[in-house]
């Protein structure tokens, strides 16, 4: 008796092996868009935060710089030898002329005025333009030498902070002391200068009423806190915390429509699928897999002529996100209106040189700003500005060799990094650019009463030489060619090596 032979193997469903398919390639696209869009929001999470503690420590380091030119100038004006003869033998007449004077000379203060050592007015208060709650703190005070500000906002409009410098005998026996008022719009005009778009600076005293505030961010924020020293005040930056950005939203809206064009691709070709069909189904699994995964994408070639669209539109958006992100890293290594490497680029290449300088090759680290910058600023406004920062960095472009590094920090400041130069080189270097900088200036059509200061330091000088370091010795250059009148380089110390050698 014959029996039907049963068959051993059950027959595939062409249909739900292709179901499993769709699955699978939906799946590892969503979970390559979820990985991506997770990626994406934890780099602009820490890309936000670093610029907002980069603005934050900019607006500290200006305001610390207002405060100390104040402390300069009435410091400077206190030891002034003929100040001294002044507040032995004048008279208060003379006294309070000699302020009336300076008054005019320094027209952005509110007040201006000699104190005997008790704090009282050597003049008419009125005509001095010091107010009876200032006389008052002065009075109050046990020693002329507070340089911690004394605020006043009693009256609208002349709202100000005042700073006392004493005046000494050559025994150091104080005779009296130099008072101004700086007016509060002078802290409100480094906030705005400071402030990022959509970000938010407030400088508090220290009982934490508001000095100077520009900006509102609404909802959930991220906060930096800082003090500034000497003052009692602190300043606060806060910016939006962005959950969700444009960008992200974007590439999840691509993803999915991408997905979807290759699911209904696949759907309408299901009931005539070959088992060439099926390999051209799994090169474009793979080709999408990688995409999502951010690897190099192959070439999809297509053997059914009905493929070809998804694969070119796969292909298409593989060749626009990868030059997508190659704009972007671009543009994140670039300053916007100079057109040279940003701060992030020159971090990114700070390791190099340091590596070029431990292996006993001269590398010199320039920090550079334009004199009188924010003067120009206030005064011709921020096109004049801009004209000035792009005549210097014209200037920089046509000083720069390959070996060298030349990058906009921020606002006014520069640095360069140049290889192979011994102290004179990078000396005669100076030259030739503030001589091309003036160049530039005049071809711009700025007739303008500026010039560049420089620090200089060598990089590798201890073993465990870092950017901070190397920044802070440069700086601290910079700061003495400032004192000693601008428009000249300081170097802090020889170069470690013979560059020759």
């Amino acid at each position: 008796m014959s029996t039907v032979p049963s068959n051993p193997r059950r027959s595939a469903s062409l249909q739900r092996h292709f179901l499993w398919l769709l699955l699978s390639v939906a799946g590892l696209f969503a979970a390559g868009i979820a990985l991506s869009l997770w990626f994406s929001l934890q780099a602009s999470g820490q890309t936000q935060q670093r610029l907002l503690d980069l603005e934050a420590q900019q607006t500290r380091i200006s305001l610390i710089r207002l405060l100390d030119y104040y402390h300069r100038l009435i410091d400077n004006t206190a030891h002034d030898p003929d100040l001294l003869d002044l507040m032995r033998v004048g008279t208060i007449e003379e006294q309070q002329q000699w302020a009336i004077s300076r008054q005019r000379l320094l027209p952005d203060l509110l007040g201006l005025a000699l104190v005997n050592p008790q704090g009282g007015v050597l003049g008419e208060a009125v005509t001095l333009r010091v107010g009876p709650r200032c006389q008052q703190d002065m009075q109050r005070a046990e020693t002329l030498m507070d340089i911690r500000p004394l605020l006043h906002r009693e009256v609208a409009g002349l709202e100000h902070f005042d700073l006392v410098s004493p005046v000494r005998e050559l025994d150091g026996e104080i005779v009296g002391g130099v008072f101004i008022s700086v007016r509060l719009t002078q802290l409100q005009r480094v906030i705005d200068d400071s402030l990022h778009p959509g970000h938010a600076l407030i400088l508090v005293d220290a009982a934490g009423k508001t000095l100077a505030r520009r900006g509102e961010v609404n909802g959930a924020l991220r906060e930096v806190r800082l003090d500034i020293p000497k003052t009692g005040w602190t300043l606060f930056a806060q910016a939006p915390t962005q959950q969700f950005t444009h960008e992200a939203q974007m590439q999840v809206l691509a993803g999915l429509l991408t997905l979807g064009a290759v699911l209904l691709l696949l759907g309408a070709t299901m009931l005539r699928l070959r088992r060439s069909m099926l390999r051209d189904i799994v090169s474009t699994r793979d080709a999408l897999t990688a995409l999502a995964r951010d690897e190099p994408v192959p070439a999809i070639v297509p053997h059914y002529v009905e493929f070809e669209p998804a694969a070119a539109d796969i292909n298409l958006i593989a060749l626009h996100l990868q030059e997508q992100r190659a704009r972007l890293e671009h543009l994140s290594l670039t300053d916007p209106l100079t057109g040279l490497p940003n701060r992030r680029a020159f971090e990114t290449r700070f390791p190099l040189a340091l590596g070029l300088a431990e292996r006993q090759l001269s590398v010199a680290l320039v920090l550079l700003d334009v004199d009188h910058f924010k003067a120009v600023n206030d005064r011709y406004g921020h096109g004049v500005g801009d004209q000035v920062l792009l005549a210097l960095a014209q200037s920089l472009k046509g000083l720069t060799r390959r070996a060298d590094l030349t990058a906009r920090l921020a606002g006014d400041e520069f640095a360069v990094l140049l290889t192979g130069l011994d102290a004179a080189g990078v000396d005669v270097w100076y030259r030739r650019l503030a001589d091309r900088f003036r160049s530039q200036l005049n071809a711009f059509g700025l007739d303008l009463q500026t010039s560049l200061s420089a620090g200089q330091t060598w990089l590798g000088g201890a073993s465990s030489d870092t950017i901070n370091d190397a920044l802070a010795r440069a700086d601290r250059a910079l700061y003495r060619a400032k004192a000693q009148g601008r428009g000249h380089l300081v170097q802090d110390s020889p170069p470690a090596a013979d560059p020759a050698g």
